[in-house]
């Protein structure tokens, strides 16, 4: 069984972050343990979440599972409270694996989501140079590139973002909810070995938190279960696409991604 770290925050209220990505990685057969960033009453979609920062105990807690023999073939990476978490999550990648995905979450919609800072920005470009794949939104590739945000364009501007993001050494980048026209959405990826990737799906006009969240965690079990970047992304892009299209309105308590589980199980 393949064992996954999950490093990002605990939302106690509000399906995202480590409480869709444990049970979808265990869902997809890996064994999944945690290490919070952040443990937040509510993610912050919600108005003025109780969040206490794990900045302290981050270090630690890697520390012990080293002396009790712990070993990881993936870490995932998200949500930083403080910008100071990313040399703290550094030395946690230097104890084990070299596999990590990162989804760099700071924003969207061209706007950092609230407590982000320019400091996050540069303390995760950092994390960035550490990275096996990134999993950046629209938004995060432009404020990590350093070029103009755009909510729509040509495939020419996901070519020059996907190329800013493999300057940072990575093997594979999935720029992920761009609105490709009226009608589609989807993601736009690069991998250095097999060149170009992408997927369109019918837009449904909903945003739900914590979508991103999902599309990352089923990534990283696709390819704990061997699949190629572009297949396993494409599985997260329709695992998204029917959690959406499963949740009937618009709410800050999370996607109904529960339903879909049965369906994701079956593709691996």
């Amino acid at each position: 069984m393949k064992r996954v770290l999950s490093i990002q925050d605990l939302s106690c209220l509000g399906k995202c972050s480590i409480t869709v990505a444990l049970p979808v990685l265990s869902a997809m057969g890996c064994a999944c343990s945690v290490l919070p960033t952040a443990v937040l009453s509510t993610h912050t979609a919600f108005p003025d979440p109780h969040c206490r920062s794990m900045t302290e105990d981050i270090l630690p807690m890697a520390q012990h599972w080293k002396t009790v023999g712990a070993d990881f073939d993936a870490i995932t990476v998200g949500y930083l409270a403080d910008p100071e978490q990313a040399e703290q999550v550094g030395k946690v990648l230097d104890l084990f694996s070299d596999t990590v995905v990162l989804d760099p979450v700071m924003g969207d919609h061209g706007r950092l989501y609230s407590r982000q800072t320019p400091d996050h920005v540069r303390a995760m470009a950092g994390l960035c140079r550490r990275a096996s794949y990134l999993l950046p939104n629209v938004t995060e590739a432009a404020l990590l590139t350093g070029l103009p945000y755009r909510e729509r364009a040509e495939e020419s501007y996901l070519r020059e973002l996907a190329a800013g993001m493999l300057e940072f050494g990575v093997k594979s980048v999935v720029i992920t909810g761009f609105q490709w026209d009226d009608i589609h959405t989807g993601f736009y990826g690069c991998d250095r070995e097999t060149g170009e990737f992408s997927y369109k799906a019918q837009r449904i006009p909903r945003s739900l938190h914590g979508t991103g969240d999902l599309f990352a965690a089923v990534f990283t079990g696709g390819l704990m279960a061997g699949k190629q970047p572009c297949d396993t992304a494409a599985l997260a892009a329709k695992f998204v696409e029917r959690v959406v299209a499963a949740t009937p309105e618009v709410s800050p308590f999370g996607a109904e991604f529960e339903s879909q589980i049965p369906w994701l199980v079956q593709q691996i």
